[in-house]
């Protein structure tokens, strides 16, 4: 008789906790009723209402609510704009409860700081963004793809710069090379006209800036010093990788509006996104039946309290794949049913079907503990610290909200099952461009082709004519030269009028000598000139002109870096920040960059003086 009672009210506890459970209001309509209490003035109510938020959070395994906590901060900033302080007050408080975690949230409350002239907490708000960005995967995927994309551009800069740069150093040389090859078929003076004209061949075929630059690379590859040689062979190498980089940015920037992507972070993260399951929904109608779609349709439904519908989908997924991963959540609906038997069924077909899922046995310990089964519980919990010891720790010194542990697929999964649906093409409209990334198809562009092809051309034309010899220009005069005007027996660095002037010091007419000098003086002065001029708006393009080359290439590289970041800070570049605060203090950081490298590498050019 006392068993029957007994079972009885196990059976009536079970059957009132299935009932209360189901009453629950979802999220989603919570937080409308909190916040109209609060902008009606009814804090007392609007605070219950979030407390019933939070409550009803951790019972259907959510624990952050980002679009809640990025709409209390930003009413947060109203209610001080209309001089309600209380509002402000509460809306600031109950966006930190709701995401902790937010860096757009941290970056919101610092813009009211610095509304209400609290800098010192506006700064501390802003250093919390900022650190936050490394602990959210959307924030971080979204900074390092915007990272690389200003990387790319500088990179992109600093190659066209030094292509300018190889073109002031050796075009006398290589037009005398042109001159040279023309004079066999032409006579009088179009031959410096059309040598001149080759130098820029492409823009007479009607291409742009691009080509220009790598047509400059091949053609001064050969008159170029080592140093220089490798540096065109590495940006060449750049150039032709960064339109495959941007298209592998544009697909991981893309594949973060992925249904199934904004489900996965959901789930793994135990954020609530409201759209999430009505687009994955969508996107399951459109795509098909997929097992690991159901699992994470079932743990959005999970989210919302539709244990029904989660129940569904996972039986789904076991029928389309038998997953230890479905096992495991049925496993954990039965448990929260405190059917504690069929959870631990579920489990043990878990752990049959993957062995080394940590979770399936720490659930089955938990479980067991439930029917005072001690003996197989530390069995179990043993063996889960076998397989993951980190992750049973956290979960005993933290325990879930549910106590037991809910699978969701991972990341690396939910992308790859994202890329597989946008190949289909009824998919491909929710998805856009973008939506998966094709080595081979990428690297097929212009530019990957061209650039590739210039350093083919670079090493075949040095190749070939490095035995005939390219021209020089004289380091005193600028005055140029091949091995037809002067012995090759002579000096390779000067020409034959300052070989006897200032290396034999033979007996050269006053005149002749004074012209020579002017013609030095000139040409020096020219480059001091030219030097300063590029030192003033290119920091490192001067060492480049002086044949530095890789100290001017990295000071050149870091100063187009630090210029992106101040012009596109809030547009592109890393640190997509709500408000104005975080993106004046990236562009003063950005700024004094720039004026500390103006200094260290263009003020010395200015004090340097002609010598002849």
């Amino acid at each position: 008789m006392t068993r029957r009672i007994v079972a009885t009210c196990l059976v009536l506890i079970a059957v009132a906790a299935r009932s209360a459970h189901s009453e629950q209001a979802s999220p989603r309509d919570l937080w409308p009723q909190a916040t109209a209490a609060a902008q009606s003035g009814n804090l007392d109510s609007a605070s219950r209402k979030a407390g019933q938020l939070i409550d009803t959070g951790r019972a259907y395994n959510i624990r952050t609510y980002p679009l809640y906590a990025e709409s209390a901060a930003s009413l947060a900033r109203d209610a001080d704009q209309q001089k309600n302080k209380a509002l402000s007050d509460w809306s600031a408080a109950i966006s930190m409860t709701l995401d902790p975690n937010s860096p757009e949230v941290a970056f919101a409350l610092a813009e009211r700081a610095r509304d209400q002239k609290n800098w010192s907490s506006a700064l501390q708000l802003i250093l919390a963004g900022f650190t936050k960005l490394f602990g959210n995967y959307r924030a971080l995927v979204l900074s390092r793809s915007d990272a690389a994309i200003t990387v790319c551009l500088a990179f992109v800069l600093t190659a066209a710069i030094f292509a300018i740069v190889l073109f002031f150093r050796y075009f006398r040389a290589a037009a005398h090379d042109f001159r040279e090859i023309l004079s066999r078929r032409f006579r009088g003076g179009s031959v410096t006209v059309l040598a001149f004209a080759f130098l820029f061949l492409p823009i007479f075929f009607w291409l742009g800036p691009l080509w220009l630059m790598l047509y400059w690379f091949v053609i001064f590859f050969g008159y170029a010093v080592f140093a220089e040689r490798v540096a065109i062979i590495v940006l060449l190498l750049l150039t032709a990788v960064t339109p495959v980089i941007l298209d592998y940015t544009a697909n991981e920037i893309a594949g973060l509006d992925s249904p199934v992507v904004v489900a996965a972070l959901a789930s793994a993260e135990q954020t609530y996104v409201p759209e999430a399951l009505r687009r994955l929904q969508e996107l399951s109608l459109v795509a098909g039946d997929n097992a690991r779609m159901s699992i994470l349709l079932g743990n959005l439904h999970l989210q919302e309290g539709n244990q029904s519908q989660a129940a569904q989908n996972y039986r789904k997924s076991v029928a389309l794949a038998d997953t230890a991963g479905a096992h495991v959540n049925i496993g954990n609906l039965h448990f929260l049913d405190n059917d504690f038997p069929a959870a631990i069924t579920e489990y043990q077909k878990a752990e049959k079907l993957d062995p080394s899922m940590a979770i399936a046995f720490y659930n089955h310990s938990v479980a067991s503990g439930e029917t005072y089964k001690y003996d197989e519980q530390a069995q179990m919990q043993d063996q889960a610290k076998k397989i993951d010891r980190a992750l049973v720790d956290r979960l005993i010194s933290n325990p879930p909200g549910q106590k037991v542990v809910m699978y969701h697929p991972s990341l690396a999964e939910s992308r790859s099952l994202a890329r597989s649906i946008a190949r289909k093409g009824n998919a491909r409209e929710l998805f856009g461009s973008y939506s998966w990334f094709q080595p081979m198809a990428s690297l097929l562009n212009p530019v990957t082709l061209g650039a590739i092809l210039a350093m083919a051309l670079s090493l075949l034309l040095w190749l070939r004519r490095r035995k005939s010899g390219y021209a020089g220009a004289c380091i005193k005069c600028g005055r140029t030269f091949c091995h037809r005007c002067k012995s090759s027996r002579e000096s390779a660095t000067y020409c034959t009028q300052c070989i006897h002037i200032y290396l034999r010091r033979d007996g050269v007419s006053l005149d002749t000598k004074r012209r020579k000098l002017l013609d030095v003086q000139e040409y020096l002065s020219g480059r001091v000139r030219l030097n300063r001029l590029f030192a003033t708006f290119l920091p490192g393009s001067a060492q480049l002109l002086e044949g530095t080359t890789v100290a001017g290439i990295i000071e050149l590289f870091l100063f187009f870096c630090f210029l992106s970041l101040l012009l596109l800070v809030g547009r592109l570049a890393p640190v997509l920040a709500p408000g104005m605060l975080a993106q004046i203090i990236v562009r003063i950081i950005a700024g004094l960059a720039i004026v500390v490298i103006w200094l260290i590498v263009s003020l010395p050019v200015y004090r340097r003086r002609v010598t002849g």
